[in-house]
């Protein structure tokens, strides 16, 4: 057996008890009961369907892999996945042993990195599936909302999102590579959920600046599947309350006002387009194998 099947080999025994593979399957079921109990539930009390409300749970699933899984859950899984995956080296210390070994030193490094790849793809698998059985569900539950599953859309959003998080993950196993500690990934995660809840839905004159960051990126590929109407970018769902609504005047008393124009302003001062579909996926891809190749140099230095 070659040296680096050996290595995969004893990764993958490593998973069978790893923290890694519980949260591959139990975020997933954490993200489906949220959204459906506090988003999809209130739905099965409904008799009739409004047109605005068939719109609504049409495209409600897909709007929410975006919203909820791709703007709460997923920067918090990306931070805390790789530190999971380097956890039994640094927490039993046993990286001298390993280097004493008739292995390569960045083959572990790598080793670890194609597995992380791998769990992160399959986790978001298991969310499009999990979606599919709770959209039955609740067809079953009240045939109103027997609606077809959007796969085509939510496997798009999907695949973006895993697309997009290549330079982030890059940069978490670095880090994970560097420090044993589990609360610098989480930290390194919250800040990338405040820049995400922050720069979404921003309107830029150069967009590219705010959605080529690798905390933003997976949020920015993703919206676009649903990107709809002049705007850049379609706001995170934490800052909802705090966007200015259009055609209405707020007063310093906080009484609203509402206005009327002939021409909107999305008509007179038109924002510039989006990013590029082309562009994120170029630069996840580049700066994904970049990044992975300086963390994959840097692990073959002498660990104290």
């Amino acid at each position: 057996m070659r040296p680096f099947t050996r290595l995969m080999t004893a990764e993958g025994l490593k998973l069978r008890r790893s923290p890694a593979l519980r949260l591959v399957w139990l975020l997933p079921l954490l993200f489906i009961l949220v959204e459906g109990f506090f988003i999809e539930r209130p739905f099965l009390s409904l008799r009739t369907l409004t047109p605005k409300a068939q719109t609504t749970w049409d495209l409600l699933q897909v709007k929410m892999v975006v919203a909820l899984w791709g703007g709460f859950f997923h920067p918090l899984m990306l931070a805390i996945l790789p530190a999971l995956i380097f956890r039994p080296e640094h927490r039993f210390k046993t990286w001298r042993h390993l280097h004493a070994m008739p292995l390569a030193r960045r083959g572990i490094f790598l080793a670890k990195a194609i597995y992380t790849l791998l769990l992160s793809a399959a986790l978001l698998i298991l969310i499009g599936l999990l979606l599919a059985v709770e959209r039955k569900f609740m067809g079953w539950m009240n045939p109103l909302l027997a609606f077809p599953l959007h796969g085509l859309q939510v496997a798009k959003t999907l695949g973006w999102l895993w697309l997009g998080s290549l330079p982030v993950m890059a940069i978490y196993l670095w880090v994970s590579d560097r420090i044993n500690s589990l609360a610098v990934p989480v930290v390194f995660g919250l800040v990338g959920l405040l820049l995400t809840i922050a720069l979404t839905g921003q309107e830029l004159p150069q967009p590219w600046r705010r959605d080529l960051i690798p905390w933003v990126l997976p949020y920015a590929a993703a919206e676009q599947v649903i990107h709809q109407g002049p705007a850049q970018q379609e706001g995170h769902m934490a800052l909802k309350e705090f966007q200015p609504e259009p055609n209405v005047l707020r007063l310093p008393s906080g009484k609203k006002i509402r206005t009327w124009q002939n021409v909107p302003d999305e008509v007179l001062f038109p924002p510039p387009p989006p990013t590029p579909a082309w562009l994120l996926a170029a630069f996840s891809l580049g700066a994904g194998v970049l990044l992975l190749g300086l963390g994959y140099a840097d692990a073959g230095r002498n660990r104290v």
